[in-house]
């Protein structure tokens, strides 16, 4: 529709030549997004560890592809992550999805924490070195908050998004001010407080509804190492979560179980701490069976994850 001098026209059109029809064409449709294990898998290079400048594999860890194709599954707009230290949380929990939504899907997002001074140490030691280790260092700000140290509130990339920081202990008010479609919490059970100024729900109840517009469209993610049962990340999972947990498959009676803490045997009688870590070993909850180092590789790999 276009309004001339004769009056409005319906229906006029623009001769273009075929190449540049084309070029109108690619770019005007919407770019196809990658599910967020493909993307990882693509993309991120390892910054440090054992496997530096290696990129990321799902094959390495076999319970990231689980976590990954759960994200991606689409069933969820909610997911919590938890386990021992040192096992990946952070990278799975809150590194991925924040370099995914921000670089793959070009979105703004609301990183929470417990306090604000952790900002600065969040930035440099888990999200700084994986972007920079990648293709995504060109997208980094050259100058202003993110370019130096300090601890930003909020980091602006130079492709567009805004990665915004808020805290637990920031005021209400503060937290109210600033919406975005993906929420991602980290040392969640630190948050597990009353807002200072609102009795009516607690800092990452607030947090969260900064999604409020987006409806079902709107993505939280919340990680960290379980501190009691009654702390707030492992009441996520099984109060009325999913209570998801990885099953293995005995190499020996081939059934699928969960192992926990009670199924490491070897280690009580032992005089000192390289004999515990020598005798130790997982003993199939089903059939009672040690398992080899070898046997503990294999049950890994067929690996499923179920939910309760």
């Amino acid at each position: 529709w276009m309004n001339t001098r004769e009056g409005p026209v319906i229906g006029s059109a623009v001769r273009l030549h075929a190449p540049h029809a084309l070029e109108l064409s690619r770019t005007a449709r919407a770019p196809t997004l990658r599910t967020m294990r493909r993307w990882a898998e693509d993309e991120i290079v390892i910054p440090d560890g054992p496997y530096k400048g290696r990129r990321f594999n799902c094959e390495r860890q076999p319970f990231t592809g689980l976590w990954l194709d759960a994200l991606d599954s689409g069933l969820w707009r909610r997911a919590a992550l938890t386990g021992p230290t040192q096992f990946g949380k952070s990278l799975l929990g809150f590194v991925l999805p924040a370099l995914y939504h921000l670089f793959e899907c070009q979105e703004t997002i609301i990183l929470g924490l417990p306090h604000l001074d952790m900002a600065g140490d969040k930035w440099r030691e888990d999200l700084l070195p994986a972007i920079e280790a990648g293709p995504y260092r060109e997208h980094l700000p050259r100058s202003g908050t993110g370019s130096r140290g300090g601890s930003p509130t909020a980091i602006q990339f130079r492709h567009g998004p805004t990665l915004r920081f808020m805290s637990g202990s920031s005021s209400d008010k503060a937290r109210s001010a600033f919406t975005a479609r993906v929420v991602i919490i980290t040392e969640v059970d630190g948050m597990d407080a009353p807002g200072e100024t609102s009795k009516e729900a607690d800092p990452i109840t607030q947090l969260e509804a900064r999604t409020r517009a987006y409806g079902n469209r709107a993505r939280i993610y919340l990680e960290c190492t379980p501190s009691t049962s009654e702390g707030r990340i492992w009441k996520e999972i099984t109060d009325g979560g999913t209570d998801s947990r990885l099953a293995l498959r005995c190499p020996h009676c081939e059934a699928f179980s969960t192992p926990g803490r009670e199924h490491l045997a070897g280690w009580q009688d032992a005089e000192n701490l390289m004999d515990a870590k020598d005798g130790a070993g997982i003993v199939c909850p089903a059939c009672g069976a040690e398992w080899s180092e070898t046997d503990r590789r294999k049950a890994n790999l067929g690996a499923v994850l179920i939910h309760g």
